[in-house]
């Protein structure tokens, strides 16, 4: 039996999510995976996806109308929220992202070149079968 990992992932540049969700669902079928993802735009209906059993939140900072940190907030202050992980990423490595959820718990921030690799070590690596 595959482990199923259920991703949020939000994104408002479609093309490259795209793109990056397909490398991400092949890296899992090596992995022995199901990967489950549920995309966004943006954050506009990120309370109602929240509902759901999710292992993780990736989501991006540069995004309109509001920048991924202040989304990130909003998801921590709601209790029942405190446990998802989020992976917090952004492609301008000038942005200090550590610095803006420093204060918030349970975040793992990235570049976006390293972003599909991150996603390796925290969710598919605990798998059954490890191909390395």
């Amino acid at each position: 039996m595959n482990k199923v990992v259920k991703l949020f992932w939000i994104d408002d540049m479609e093309t490259w999510a795209h793109s990056a969700q397909d490398n991400v669902r092949i890296i899992a079928r090596k992995y022995g995976i199901d990967l489950k993802i549920i995309t966004s735009r943006n954050g506009d209906n990120i309370f109602q996806q929240l509902n759901y059993d999710l292992d993780a939140v990736i989501m991006d900072y540069h995004m309109q109308p509001f920048n991924g940190d202040k989304y990130i907030q909003e998801i921590r202050a709601e209790e029942h929220l405190e446990q998802i992980p989020i992976l917090f990423y952004s492609q301008d490595t000038s942005t200090n992202l550590a610095g803006l959820v420093s204060n918030l718990k349970n975040i793992v921030t990235v570049y976006r070149p390293n972003l599909e690799d991150k996603i390796v070590e925290l969710y598919f690596r605990q798998s059954v079968y490890d191909p390395k």
